[in-house]
């Protein structure tokens, strides 16, 4: 790692991250797995993102190795803090977990610099640390990610499942339901403010973030989630300026069709950039550059291009990470 990736982030950014999810759920709720939504307009929290991320950066981290005492005998890096950790004693099939006061202990010997130096999770999205006889401590994550808005009307269809067992013997067989959606394209707001706890964020720790919002969407697939991690567009303002300007992601339109019929979908997600382009326009003068990831089925329209005259622009594949 260079030393200039561990310099703290001195710039400001703000981004918009989308998604797509054909026939899957892109966030269910605790309560029944249903897609969130109010009266059927589907939305997607935080967390589900940083989950991407943080199991992103748990699956690709230095493994930890242990000496015979039990204590790690390599420095730790890129330790996910906030992240199911098995117990010692669990078989693999186990869903037995550690507590925040055992992973605190055993890893880090009670010693929250320790565990800040260690952990990019801490230091992107912050926390509140709460230790059983030790002092709370909370940090406001330079790094904040808004909830996800479906830009397309996404339908929410039910069918019925069935299960291998019976509800009782001879009975017939259980039956469940289960909810996705059809399709939904979904966008968040990125807001990084190194300026929430200073010198805290890395630029390792920023390219971190960039990779695995992307590469950990897609990561985590299954037979109900299958959401794709599609465009990330990450703004960096002038060094020094602490800027906001508004809300993002209501800006976008998707030109392409809704998908109606899985066999129908299009080649092409099609992304009308130009609402937020008349936003950033109005800044210009305080943009230092515009980063933009995306894979190769999607298109941004009506966006800066890499030889504007005005904007220093980026364009990189998913894959180039």
């Amino acid at each position: 790692m260079s030393n200039e990736s561990t310099n703290p982030v001195e710039n400001s950014y703000q981004g918009i991250f989308i998604t797509e999810t054909v026939l899957g759920n892109p966030n269910g709720s605790f309560v029944n797995n249903e897609p969130r939504n109010i009266d059927g307009r589907v939305f997607t929290t935080d967390k589900c993102i940083k989950y991407n991320i943080r199991n992103y950066i748990f699956q690709n981290s230095e493994k930890i190795e242990k000496g015979d005492d039990g204590k790690e005998v390599k420095e730790l890096e890129n330790f996910v803090f906030f992240y199911p950790r098995k117990t010692e004693d669990a078989d693999d099939h186990e869903a037995s977990f550690m507590t925040k006061d055992s992973v605190f202990e055993e890893y880090f010997d009670k010693n929250f610099d320790k565990l800040i130096n260690s952990c990019p999770d801490a230091r992107i999205f912050g926390g509140t640390f709460s230790f059983t006889g030790g002092e709370e401590k909370s940090i406001y994550g330079p790094v904040q990610i808004s909830y996800g808005l479906d830009l397309i009307g996404a339908d929410i269809l039910s069918h019925r499942l069935g299960t291998p067992f019976s509800s009782s013997d001879g009975s017939q067989k259980t039956t469940g339901e289960s909810k996705i959606v059809d399709h939904a394209v979904i966008s968040y707001d990125i807001t990084v403010n190194p300026k929430n706890s200073e010198g805290l964020l890395k630029e390792s720790d920023l390219e971190l973030f960039q990779e695995g919002i992307l590469k950990g969407t897609n990561l985590r697939k299954s037979t109900s989630k299958d959401t794709d991690g599609k465009a990330l567009v990450m703004i960096k303002f002038n060094n020094g300026r602490s800027l906001n300007i508004g809300e993002l992601k209501h800006l976008i339109d998707v030109e392409s069709r809704k998908i109606t019929d899985p066999k129908d979908r299009p080649d092409n997600l099609i992304l009308d950039f130009s609402k937020v382009k008349d936003r950033l326009d109005k800044y210009d003068d305080s943009i230092e550059k515009i980063n933009i990831i995306k894979d190769d089925v999607t298109k941004i329209e009506n966006f800066y291009e890499e030889n504007d005259e005005n904007v220093d622009v980026d364009i990189q594949g998913v894959h180039e990470l």
